[in-house]
């Protein structure tokens, strides 16, 4: 398949791995917000003049901006990856790509369902792929 055809087939994978980290981060922020994550020494004051709860509470809502943002790009994505597959002639071709690229099922499940050979759901895949690279270059 064309290098170009696979980054935009796999653009929204890309995003939902950016989602991923970016919950991951907020997820062991708010762990820091938890009663048992607040721990006090018994005869130590706090020195600092900063406040470090209102720093993580400031910094979770920015990762919660920047969550609801990638979704909105993932989501724009997939509708314009799914625009770009309904175009194929071939609907074993739009079934092996949507199931691959848009459920992101593995080739082996796809094969099983589809009630192929893995080789030919490769073939399926590829031929797309070819298929919508010309459709992309041509639209920039």
């Amino acid at each position: 398949m064309n290098k170009q055809a696979y980054i935009f087939l796999n653009s929204a994978r890309v995003l939902h791995w950016e989602y991923l980290r970016l919950k991951a981060k907020h997820d062991e922020l708010e762990s820091c917000l938890l009663p048992a994550a607040i721990r006090y020494d018994k005869d130590k004051v706090q020195s600092s003049p900063e406040d470090p709860m209102c720093r993580i509470v400031s910094e979770i809502d920015e990762l919660e901006k920047k969550m609801k943002h990638v979704l909105a790009l993932k989501f724009k994505q997939i509708e314009k990856i799914d625009k770009e597959i309904s175009y194929l002639a071939s609907d074993e071709q739009q079934t092996a790509l949507t199931m691959r690229y848009i459920k992101r099922i593995p080739v082996s499940q796809i094969a099983e369902e589809m009630g192929y050979a893995e080789p030919t759901i490769y073939k399926l895949i590829d031929q797309g792929g070819e298929i919508i690279a010309k459709s992309i270059r041509n639209i920039k």
